[in-house]
């Protein structure tokens, strides 16, 4: 049974996953969560299992980090 994308919950075929922060994506859903920019394997920054752009990991971090 083919797993289903995180982003949109429809069933995501092998030629189409991506596979990263334990869950399961279509390569087109696979983005940052703040800007919707791209990601793939090589360009993502994880926090709290969600994907991020490093621009927006950036933000995250400092908001987190700045008391």
């Amino acid at each position: 049974m083919n797993p289903q994308c995180a982003r949109c919950g429809k069933v995501v075929y092998p030629t189409e996953k991506v596979n990263c922060l334990d869950k399961y994506w279509h390569k087109g859903c696979f983005h940052c969560e703040v800007c919707k920019m791209a990601l793939n394997m090589n360009n993502y920054k994880g926090y709290e299992k969600k994907p991020y752009c490093n621009a927006s990991f950036q933000e995250i971090d400092l908001c987190h980090t700045s008391y």
